[in-house]
């Protein structure tokens, strides 16, 4: 499968012809000039096989966690004054992702790659900067709306050429400012089964507390959500999806540093079997340097986005 220009990424020759520079730490990335790459030793925690192993078993940022709806009304935080919280005092980056848990019938955890917010974030833009339209159909009029959230019919482009759109459906979607949106926005879901979610299984450990069934969101559904929240903000000035967005959305800065990831970064593996041991950041590696951002950083200088994201800078 080929990829679109849009989502396309050097190869590791293409990086390697670029001057090499020293750093010393993940957040540093964000210094490296265009013509600039730099080499880091492999930093997936020693305690994990390999890379998918600690995506699927690592740590995980973990908001306040709501019990009812009457902790949530006592509480009244929204999804994203939830992660600025937590997300200011991560003490380190070894982290696969932020989760939350539902509070309706469906118990599954629901866990968010901060990987899968940038990609979903770069399909968003690509629909509006290349004219690939994400199409929207909310069935929000009904009264179970209220309480229980909207179902919203979805089709995004693929990423790859010649493949055709991902449809599938969201369902418990917070459209209508009710008390339950708390609780709405908690069972967020969808039947959408793409390569990076169908292959994502997870059997828990002999000491896990919680149950190997979890839900984990790709970049087609982070795209679809982030426009339903563009149509209702611009048709009906309705804030609620936004307002109780449960997808962490990146700045600038943010989408700035990941693209130095993909294109001035090579992580020198001593387990390769090539000459040069040199490959290319995985996904696991990824996603603690992005967490790496947010804890030099904090919250809202990554993860709280003032501009259109649709008209974010992509290029390098």
């Amino acid at each position: 499968m080929v990829k679109k220009t849009f989502f396309k990424e050097p190869a590791k020759a293409e990086i390697k012809a670029k001057n090499k520079v020293e750093i010393k730490e993940l957040y540093e990335i964000a210094n490296l000039k265009q013509n600039e790459y730099s080499i880091l030793q492999s930093f997936i925690p020693k305690n994990y096989k390999n890379a998918k192993k600690f995506m699927k078993h690592g740590p995980e940022v973990k908001p306040i966690r709501y019990y009812s709806l009457e902790h949530a009304l006592k509480i009244r935080k929204t999804p994203v004054q939830l992660r600025e919280e937590i997300f200011n005092q991560i003490k380190n980056y070894e982290f696969c992702g932020y989760s939350f848990m539902p509070l309706g019938k469906d118990k599954r955890k629901r866990k968010v790659s901060l990987v899968e917010c940038l990609e979903g974030a770069r399909l968003f833009a690509y629909s509006y900067q290349k004219n690939a339209k994400i199409f929207i159909k909310s069935y929000d009029k009904p009264e179970r709306v209220d309480k229980d959230g909207a179902e919203v019919i979805v089709e995004v482009p693929s990423r790859t050429k010649k493949e055709r759109k991902n449809k599938f459906k969201l369902t418990s979607v917070p459209v209508k400012d009710s008390l339950e949106k708390y609780v709405i926005s908690l069972n967020i879901g969808s039947d959408h089964s793409c390569p990076s979610k169908r292959f994502n299984i997870r059997y828990k450990y002999f000491d896990d507390k919680e149950s190997s069934g979890i839900v984990n969101f790709c970049a087609h559904e982070i795209a679809g959500y982030l426009q339903l929240i563009e149509q209702k903000l611009n048709k009906k000035k309705n804030i609620i999806p936004l307002q109780m967005c449960q997808f962490a959305i990146p700045t600038q800065k943010t989408v700035d540093y990941y693209l130095k990831l993909e294109n001035n970064v090579l992580i020198y593996d001593k387990n390769l079997k090539n000459k040069d041991k040199l490959r290319k950041p995985n996904r696991a590696e990824k996603e603690m340097a992005l967490w790496s951002l947010v804890k030099f950083l904090g919250h809202d200088k990554t993860f709280y986005a003032t501009e259109k994201i649709k008209n974010y800078i992509w290029k390098s």
